[in-house]
């Protein structure tokens, strides 16, 4: 899985850039390792970033449920993909421009000979995509 990075303040380069009081303008950073883990890191910010109420030092996974607060507005609450059992994948062939040979693993039909090859990690893919997307929506929330 490709790794994600998304730092987030006040600074106009940022990936997510939000205008309040109390964000710095390179608050905090979310990235995820190759096995789709999310962590968190604040980036020395003047008002903290807190995760359960407890002030973040160095950096830690975020797990589904944890309460994260920057600046003084702004507050959401971390939720993961919930799965689709594999029963539910679809009986045609996936392919994308993505795959690596190395990383795909192969789903045979029980009364068929038809093969579906999707990639081994789709669903830690899709609980960093839905996430993130979801930390997004929130936050912009707060903006309007």
């Amino acid at each position: 899985m490709d790794k994600i990075h998304i730092r987030i303040g006040t600074a106009p380069d940022n990936q997510m850039v939000l205008e309040s009081q109390g964000v710095d303008a390179y608050h905090l950073e979310l990235f995820s390792d190759t096995d789709g883990n999310v962590f968190i890191t604040d980036l020395n910010s003047v008002n903290g970033t807190f995760v359960n109420g407890k002030q973040l030092r160095g950096f830690m996974m975020l797990s589904e449920g944890d309460k994260v607060v920057l600046g003084h507005y702004f507050t959401f609450r971390w939720e993961n993909f919930i799965q689709k059992p594999r029963s539910i994948i679809e009986e045609k062939t996936v392919t994308t421009a993505a795959q690596k040979p190395l990383q795909n693993k192969v789903i045979e039909k029980q009364n068929e000979k038809e093969q579906v090859t999707v990639p081994k990690n789709i669903d830690k893919q899709l609980v960093v995509i839905y996430s993130l997307i979801v930390l997004v929506l929130t936050l912009l929330a707060f903006l309007f």
